[in-house]
């Protein structure tokens, strides 16, 4: 479904704030256009859910370095459209997956469903400036996922991550020993099996690092016609996730309350999810709504009925 006037508008006005703010926050504000537009919102909640949420915003007219390597990234879109653009720099991003906590990716995905040139070419070069490997690449088949989950919960729950914002965390527990023994990716990892197990980690602890995992997946699922070796491309986004993971073990040392949630069809829930002003939960919302055209999972719809109760909506 394409987006409205009023949708690609925003979008391109909001291009003259900066893609984090306050010291690294990400600038949620295109992506949650794109969600709210796709999830029905009336052009009243659009504008404003823009006028709200700019207020906290920074201009991007001095980010000379920024704003170079986004017109040089637009050039190349109109000179060789947008698929091209995309296939060409992917492959070099790709071992990047987690950075800025996922947002790069993301926003990029959301990017591309806007079909926005200037916007695309602004999630490239955030994501660009933003590079930052992990680890090395490596694989084993001497664990499944489910066993490597298992076996970071146990040598890292009790570890202490001392970093201010998710990003810098999963940057810091790539480092740890422990991490480093367990970073391998299973050879057997699937798309369909990782999405299983990241819903699990999510619904189990109501995390909010691990939310993360299932808007990110999205993104990926979303951008994987772009990668030109999809297993490679899964390999390196299971690393990230594993990273981001093992930042929150020690969660799983308590249970999490689950509120009472209303069963709902996906149009109500949309409907629903639309009327939140946390922009995580109208992303997680429409990211479960989008995975389950695909992965009609149940735990899906229960993810985002149970984001509905915990916000009243």
């Amino acid at each position: 479904m394409k987006l409205s006037l009023l949708t690609y508008e925003l979008i391109s006005t909001g291009l003259k704030f900066q893609p984090t703010y306050q010291k690294g926050l990400t600038n949620h504000l295109p992506m949650t256009l794109v969600a709210l537009d796709q999830m029905g919102a009336e052009d009243e909640r659009l504008l404003g859910f823009y006028h709200q949420y700019i207020t906290q915003l920074e201009n991007v007219a001095r980010n000379d370095a920024f704003l170079s390597q986004a017109n040089k990234i637009e050039q190349l879109i109109e000179r060789s459209g947008i698929d091209t653009t995309l296939q060409q720099y992917l492959p070099k991003l790709i071992a990047s997956f987690a950075s800025q906590a996922f947002h790069c990716l993301i926003r990029l995905a959301y990017a591309v469903k806007s079909q926005q040139p200037r916007e695309i070419a602004y999630s490239l070069a955030y994501w660009e400036q933003n590079y930052r490997p992990l680890a090395p690449l490596a694989t084993t088949d001497s664990y499944n996922a489910a066993e490597q989950l298992k076996q970071l919960t146990q040598v890292l729950s009790n570890a202490s991550f001392h970093a201010d914002n998710i990003s810098e965390r999963i940057n810091e527990v790539a480092k740890h020993p422990n991490y480093l023994k367990l970073a391998a990716v299973p050879c057997d990892i699937t798309l369909k099996s990782a999405l299983q197990l990241i819903i699990k980690q999510y619904r189990t602890t109501n995390d909010f690092t691990l939310l993360h995992g299932i808007t990110a997946l999205h993104a990926f699922i979303e951008l994987s016609p772009y990668f030109s070796d999809q297993t490679t491309a899964l390999h390196w986004f299971w690393q990230s996730y594993t990273a981001a993971f093992a930042t929150a073990c020690h969660v799983f040392n308590h249970k999490s309350s689950q509120t009472s949630a209303p069963h709902l069809s996906w149009l109500e829930t949309l409907s629903r999810g639309s009327l939140s002003h946390n922009d995580h939960t109208i992303k997680l919302i429409y990211s479960c709504s989008e995975i389950y055209k695909r992965y009609p999972f149940a735990e899906l719809k229960q993810i985002a009925h149970q984001r509905i109760a915990q916000e009243g909506l």
